[in-house]
């Protein structure tokens, strides 16, 4: 069992290493191109590696006595998930775009179920990891710096994707890469305590 779990720890760590530089690449490559389907697909995978990564660091937390991570992580996990389904939209609009469908997409935006259900529900990702980034430094105050670059990186978030700020969209993913390459040698770190020698 430990050793199923040390597994796991390895596999969250490189996904929480992965993700964020996914997620910066393509949101990079978008203010390089303009090229909007291509950038949907990276943080539809962005945000796949996200889950892992969510769950084996709010496992870590919770093991260590935290509650609020179990909070924490199932906001950032339905974040996440709501992060991934809306490329699927966003999708669209490129398509859309690309022949000149303008109608069709002003009348998509203005669907106020649809954008509700798909856009304004993705709020819960920056909440939860502000909520994580708080279990963290009440459970470990000796890892303050990533929880600071967590909490910064998930409050520049929805100030770069809603307000659409370009800087707040590449700061936000600078901060993510730093946070969460320190959740992932945490995690790979952690495999190592719970691996049982055979």
């Amino acid at each position: 069992m430990q050793n199923a779990t040390s597994q796991f720890s390895v596999i969250s760590g490189l996904c929480a290493i992965i993700a964020p530089v996914i997620l910066l690449g393509s949101d990079l490559f978008r203010l390089a191109t303009g090229r909007d389907f291509e950038w949907t697909i990276g943080l539809w995978l962005a945000f796949v590696f996200f889950v892992p990564a969510i769950f084996g660091f709010t496992h870590q937390l919770v093991s260590m006595g935290s509650r609020l991570a179990l909070v924490g992580g199932g906001l950032a996990f339905f974040g996440a998930m709501a992060g991934a389904s809306m490329q699927v939209f966003f999708r669209t609009h490129a398509v859309l775009s690309e022949h000149g469908a303008t109608g069709a997409i002003e009348q998509l935006t203005n669907t106020f179920k649809l954008v509700a259900s798909t856009q304004m529900i993705g709020i819960a990702w920056p909440i939860g990891l502000i909520t994580l980034s708080i279990a963290l430094l009440l459970t470990d105050r000796s890892r303050w710096l990533t929880s600071v670059l967590l909490a910064s990186g998930a409050g520049a978030f929805p100030i770069g994707r809603i307000a659409g700020s370009r800087i707040a969209v590449i700061m936000s993913g600078l901060f993510f890469v730093a946070a969460f390459g320190l959740i992932g040698r945490a995690l790979m770190k952690r495999s190592e305590i719970l691996r049982v020698p055979e």
